[in-house]
């Protein structure tokens, strides 16, 4: 789901940094067009920004989205970091406007991916548009879900805690309640309105051992189809909860996307990988008696499924920057959410156009009052 941009790579250098200890010095990329001069500085300041200093003058403040200079850090004399611009496609910055972004994954788009849940420092980076629409593809009306836990840990107690049964409790609770009829304003063709419909099939533990490294779209969907036994249900979203984590350099808390079985049979597939102790997908609940590693496996999964059903297969609903409802409300809470079976949660709120366009919704990241939950 990262999509190849054109980058200005830099090099840290060794330069004597005594006057100001903090600081990150720069070496101007062999490449040019970057107006970065020999003895440039990086200086980490709160907020996930960074200064980017001349001679003690300020030229702009970069975007740390990945806190590549925030808290201990270990950049080393060569490391390359890279400057995206907010679009990422431009590959001259000297006429870039708007926002820039400090990388050590480019050429890798560091803040808003469609289809993916962003950590929290993320999520103040992205250009947050107004109204959705529709691309006259479908939603998932009447839609399922499906849990499957995919590593043999899942068998210990000690290891899955609460997670498995803090989760049959949401998704169980998540159909007809208050907080997935925020959808109801949406259609698609041919299944026509939601109405805030969602039944749970269950969970399903897969003992097996997933892949050590972050799991790919085709590795999502080959392993929903091995459980669904290449007959999925089109209308399910099938979540894959996996024991080990994202991995280095992942900077995204999960994401939802969509493929075919080998008998060409659709599905829709989420990942959700281990995120506990992980501060940039941590909700911080304090409002249930949740565990931390419950609070956002749940917070997550409440993400991607909105997107999920309305926007299933990429010709759903989004605004013109490919925002999706659940982007736009990212990292967006309000109150403690009750689900219809009486059990409540600490859920980032969905984008509703309707409280939006009338002024009646909560405001975003961005202040745009149309968020509901």
């Amino acid at each position: 789901m990262r999509k190849l941009v054109c980058a200005v790579s830099l090099l840290l250098s060794a330069t004597s940094l005594v006057a100001q200890p903090t600081a990150i010095a720069l070496l101007p990329s062999p490449a040019g067009r970057s107006l970065i001069r020999d003895g440039d500085l990086l200086l980490p300041g709160e907020n996930g920004l960074v200064s980017w200093m001349r001679d003690g003058q300020l030229i702009t403040n970069l975007i740390d989205g990945e806190g590549v200079l925030s808290g201990e850090r270990h950049i080393s004399p060569g490391t390359q970091l890279y400057v995206l611009d907010a679009i990422g496609q431009q590959a001259d910055l000297t006429h870039s406007q708007g926002d820039l972004y400090l990388s050590t994954t480019a050429p890798m788009r560091i803040f808003w991916q469609r289809g993916h849940t962003p950590q929290k420092g993320e999520a103040q980076l992205a250009t947050i548009y107004g109204d959705m629409t529709w691309a006259n593809g479908d939603v998932l009306a009447n839609n399922t879900t499906l849990a499957i836990f995919w590593g043999p840990q899942w068998t210990s107690p000690s290891f899955a805690g609460d997670k498995i049964s803090g989760l049959d409790q949401f998704f169980t609770g998540f159909g007809f309640s208050q907080y997935a009829g925020n959808t109801t304003e949406y259609y698609g063709s041919p299944s026509g309105s939601l109405y805030g419909a969602s039944h749970y099939l269950g969970h399903v533990i897969d003992t097996s051992s997933p892949p050590t490294t972050a799991l790919t779209v085709g590795g999502a969907i080959g392993e929903a189809c091995r459980i669904a036994g290449n007959h999925p249900d089109p209308n399910a979203l099938y979540l894959i909860y996996t024991s080990n984590g994202p991995g280095a350099g992942i900077s995204y808390c999960a994401w939802h996307s969509w493929g075919n079985c080998s008998n060409g049979a659709p599905l829709q597939v989420a990942y959700m990988p281990n995120i506990d102790g992980l501060a940039g997908c941590d909700p911080q609940d304090r409002w249930t008696t949740h565990s931390q590693g419950l609070a956002a496996l749940a917070n997550g999964s409440a993400h991607e499924l909105s997107e999920a059903i309305t926007d299933p297969r990429g010709s759903g609903w989004y605004d013109s920057g490919f925002n999706e409802n659940g982007d736009k409300c990212v990292w967006s809470f309000h109150n403690v959410v009750w689900l219809a079976n009486g059990f409540q949660w600490k859920l980032q709120m969905e984008w509703s156009n309707r409280a939006f366009d009338g002024l009646s919704g909560f405001p975003n990241l961005n202040g745009q009052r149309g968020c509901l939950q």
